[in-house]
């Protein structure tokens, strides 16, 4: 009941109130009608594929056996687009990869696929998984060149395999004038490179984190998008969510998404080879953390990832990640493996370490039918460099030990160290900072950004020599049993 304005008391007319709501509802759900559109996925010789995905990222379909399709669409899509089955390539890959089309917005629109076959068999692919190169300025070019010819010598060693990348965001430097030399220059590694959506390739000052992503749209397409290799099934995810003021964000996957990888996963049989690319990672830790309502804690990992991993539990699944210009390795569950990528820009090309003290690289993951094996790639070094050990008193803090950097190292890892020849044992795990990068960034009057600063890592190894002047030899062991040795 209600009061009028005499305040007697009057009766609340019901049937005036759901007839408001039936109608709002009404509203809504004509604002949100879908509509129809149609097409053809055909290889580049002419043949019609079959049991090809279309969406546009709301909804999906697969094609009949003439290479048909009928989506309903959403008026709030702005692409319809294929994932690419195994065996094809989208057109045009080598600089954007053109597995979408522009959505019209007009009812029964045709729009048709045409994909390359591709002449690798792709059950033994490589992924280069690169992050944040994150230009500023076009000064920083022929530094990355010189790290997009290294990649180039990395392909040129798998001649009889598959060869593609995922670049997993943070493009530019809130820079998009330039994403089109950054794609030039990537163009020299000669292989197709997929792209992740960032949280500095968003348009800062957008109502809304839908209005944000425009500009990466307009250069990179659809944010969250998927394609198969082989065995395997790769999906992009856009996990930056824009909270409405410039460089405020969290890592965060809304419904629409959610509902997407569902329908997605739904056509990938269970037990298959997963991988996950995200910008932000999908935790910090192993271990689920308590959580704060901070801004160290929303914008560093993905807040709401528990749904992400439920889905994930039938599969092999692995989760590309970069934003964080550190490099970790993080065994969530026996099948699901994350691998926090270090900063293609090292220190932001203030410094070739990344604030960890690993160095500028990227992540090469060769995958064999259901099977992944993979290292990290430091630029300019053979692939046999996979640690960087420090003489006693380079670290402050342990200053009568040696110390030793071993950034791709997992719990899987053993790090062992010889003094004299005699075998010492396991050298002891430590949180602290890497003495190298602590020395590129101490005089702060040559970078350009005061702010950049080490960070502490969990892959430094420390061991105390019974003897001055010894000769020490450490020897890593990876998480596939390689061995890889070097010399104090």
């Amino acid at each position: 009941m209600i009061l009028n304005r005499t305040g007697k008391i009057k009766l609340f007319n019901w049937n005036l109130y759901f007839t408001l709501l039936l109608f709002i509802g009404m509203s809504v759900q004509m604002s949100a009608q879908t509509y129809l559109v149609n097409g053809k996925v055909v290889a580049n010789n002419g043949k019609a594929l079959e049991n090809v995905m279309v969406t546009d990222g709301d909804y999906t379909t697969v094609t009949n056996a003439k290479g048909e399709y009928k989506l309903s669409v959403s008026p709030h899509s702005k692409f319809v687009y294929v994932t690419t089955p195994s065996g094809y390539l989208p057109q045009d890959s080598l600089n954007v990869p053109k597995f979408y089309k522009p959505l019209n917005g007009i009812e029964n629109s045709t729009y048709n696929f045409e994909l390359i076959k591709n002449e690798r068999d792709d059950s033994n692919h490589v992924v280069l998984v690169h992050a944040d190169p994150q230009f500023n300025k076009i000064e920083e070019m022929p530094w990355y060149a010189e790290i997009v010819e290294d990649c180039a010598t990395t392909v040129a060693q798998y001649k009889d395999r598959d060869v593609f990348g995922i670049d997993c965001g943070d493009l530019s430097f809130d820079k998009p004038e330039l994403y089109s030399p950054y794609i030039d220059a990537l163009n020299k590694a000669n292989v197709p490179f997929y792209r992740v959506l960032g949280n500095h390739d968003l348009k800062l000052g957008g109502r809304s984190t839908e209005k944000s992503v425009s500009q990466y749209e307009s250069f990179f397409g659809p944010a969250n998008y998927s394609f198969n290799r082989g065995n395997a099934h790769y999906i992009v995810l856009n996990n930056v969510f824009y909270l409405g003021r410039d460089y405020h964000y969290m890592g965060y996957l809304n419904e629409k998404t959610y509902r997407w990888v569902e329908q997605d996963l739904s056509h990938v049989p269970k037990g298959s080879l997963v991988f996950i690319s995200m910008h932000i990672p999908a935790r910090l830790y192993e271990q689920e953390q308590p959580f704060k309502y901070d801004s160290q804690t929303i914008n560093r990992q993905t807040v709401n990832i528990a749904p992400l991993f439920k889905m994930l539990e039938p599969y092999n699944a692995h989760i590309f990640t970069g934003h964080m210009h550190y490099n970790r390795n993080m065994i969530h569950s026996p099948n699901l493996y994350e691998h926090n990528t270090a900063a293609i820009c090292g220190t932001w090309w203030q410094a070739e370490y990344c604030v960890d003290g690993t160095p500028q690289g990227y992540g090469v993951y060769e995958v064999t039918g259901d099977d992944v094996k993979w290292y990290f790639k430091s630029s300019g070094y053979p692939r046999e460099h996979q640690m960087r050990a420090y003489s006693v008193g380079a670290n402050k803090e342990h200053p009568e030990d040696i110390i030793v950097n071993v950034w791709n190292w997992d719990k899987t890892w053993k790090v062992e160290w010889k003094e004299n020849g005699e075998n010492r044992g396991a050298m002891t795990q430590f949180t602290g900072f890497d003495p190298g990068i602590v020395k590129m960034l101490d005089e702060k009057e040559k970078i350009d950004f005061s702010w950049a600063g080490p960070k502490e890592t969990d892959h430094l190894f420390k061991a105390t020599p019974h003897y001055e002047n010894s000769t020490i030899e450490i020897i890593a062991t990876d998480h596939f049993g390689e061995v890889f040795k070097t010399t104090l």
